[in-house]
């Protein structure tokens, strides 16, 4: 007996296959998200050091200026100098020391307390 060549695949392939693309899109959905949020988070953080050092070097600055350890005012420290180029609009910065990472909203909030203290926190908007 002889078998007669199929051309092309048969639905029940088909379903099977679009069954298991599936299973396997779904299975691997909070992964990804688990993985944006961590990329978001890590762009935050960084953000916090470029700003943290950005502050000790301005202060330290000010000691080889004039002697006297200061922190920079919050409208002095601008995110022009932090922000990423290939990234430019990611950030807004209202100028009195608030930075909001606009794809998930957390912000960092830089004021000063004193002459040679200040705070720097980091708010996730979850």
């Amino acid at each position: 007996m002889f078998w007669k060549k199929e051309d092309g695949i048969a639905v029940a392939e088909m379903i099977t296959l679009f069954a298991l693309l599936g299973i396997m899109t779904f299975s691997a959905l909070p992964f990804y998200n688990k993985l944006i949020t961590q990329t978001h988070r890590i762009k935050v953080e960084t953000m916090y050091n470029k700003i943290k050092t950005s502050v000790i070097m301005s202060a330290a600055d000010s000691v080889s200026v004039c002697g006297v350890y200061k922190v920079p005012y919050e409208r002095q420290i601008t995110s022009k100098n932090f922000v990423n180029l290939s990234d430019p609009n990611s950030w807004t910065d209202n100028g009195t020391g608030t930075w909001t990472y606009l794809p998930t909203g957390d912000q960092i909030i830089y004021s000063r307390i004193k002459q040679d203290d200040y705070s720097l926190i980091i708010h996730y908007h979850d």
